[in-house]
């Protein structure tokens, strides 16, 4: 089995920061929240393979996690349809290097990269037993946190199972939901496991009579909750609008629900993907002015020029930096406790879009 450092996520310092000591606790809140790189350096284990042999069930995983003393805490990312383990990189390494272990997963008996790029794709029709193998895949590597540190000895003391989270995007928010308390119809089915603390629904979906989901499955969700959502990110379907999206916030329990609408983004911004945005023009871009003083714009003299990153390029990265900034706010607030993540979060609305609590 390949093991590796991600020779790029090393120990990175930050200008105010004078501290040599590693880890959350060096970094100011400010710093912190910028959507860099973390303090701690991140290794990564590629492509493992694990057996579920109960449920005949072969899932692909890779890990990455802090290279430092401790216990952190544990998310699991469980991907849109089509993607794979090898997908999110760049939310996940964001995350280890912030003091997360994470985990990505493949679940069986899909085309295999076939969402490479991140952006939506119709799914074949999906039954409640393909939903629910999912959900019993996320299970699967939650009851097998001790056979994975056993198999995989720099994992060894690394997981605190008591702080876990649960990341989606697209199809993967769909399991997010279910796992934090979310019912499918007809029957009111639950798939809720009480080891997770906190859930992420990016792209998330609405009511939808092929998911089981209806306008009361969502008033179960009483775990704290994250949704996040772009203005330019639509379903495959005619319905599967921006508002539908925002539907599964709305329809949500209240109590530390947050709902994060960032302006321009598609749905493969928040798997990380960039693509041809080097080269391609940006319509909607603007640069920052004093009549314009949008955070997540920056300005730039010629930015397609040769060596310089394009305009599209340059709001894309602002972009995910957003999302990178917010998500560990969220996870900081509600799996480590910490209150400046949650201090984080409400004073971040200038920063995107739209922010809401409810």
């Amino acid at each position: 089995m390949t093991r590796r450092l991600l020779p790029l996520l090393l120990v990175l310092t930050f200008a105010g920061c004078a501290s040599t000591d590693t880890g959350p606790e060096s970094q100011t809140p400010k710093s912190r929240y910028l959507g860099d790189v973390g303090a701690y350096p991140v290794g990564s284990i590629p492509d493992v393979a694990f057996e579920d042999s109960a449920r005949g069930r072969d899932l692909i995983l890779s890990i990455d996690y802090p290279i430092h003393e401790g216990a952190f805490p544990l998310v699991i990312l469980t991907p849109a349809y089509g993607a794979t383990s090898r997908h999110y990189v760049g939310l996940s390494a964001h995350w280890a290097s912030q003091g997360y272990v994470v985990v990505r997963m493949t679940h069986p008996g899909e085309r295999r990269g076939a969402n490479g790029n991140g952006t939506a794709v119709a799914m074949p029709k999906q039954t409640q037993a393909d939903w629910n193998a999912r959900v019993g895949d996320v299970k699967f590597v939650l009851d097998s946190t001790d056979k994975l540190a056993r198999q995989y000895p720099e994992l060894k003391g690394k997981i605190d199972a008591t702080k876990i989270g649960v990341a989606g995007h697209s199809y993967g928010a769909f399991i997010a939901m279910l796992l934090g308390g979310v019912k499918t119809f007809p029957g009111a089915t639950t798939y809720v496991d009480s080891r997770v603390k906190a859930v992420m629904a990016i792209s998330p979906q609405g009511p939808s009579e092929t998911a089981g989901l209806t306008p009361e499955s969502f008033g179960s969700l009483s775990l704290p909750a994250m949704f996040m959502v772009g203005t330019q990110d639509a379903g495959t379907g005619a319905e599967e609008t921006i508002a539908w999206r925002r539907q599964a916030f709305e329809l949500a329990a209240p109590g530390n629900k947050w709902l994060v609408v960032i302006e321009g983004a598609t749905h493969r911004t928040f798997a990380g993907v960039r693509d041809q945005l080097a080269t391609a023009p940006d319509p909607t871009f603007q640069p920052t002015t004093r009549s314009n003083p949008d955070p997540l714009t920056r300005p730039s003299d010629d930015p397609r020029r040769p060596g310089r990153e394009s305009a599209a390029g340059l709001n894309e990265r602002n972009r995910f930096a957003a999302v990178r900034s917010l998500s560990l706010a969220f996870w900081d607030a509600y799996l480590r406790n910490d209150p400046k993540g949650r201090e984080t979060l409400e004073k971040s609305g200038a920063r995107v879009s739209e922010l809401k609590t409810r």
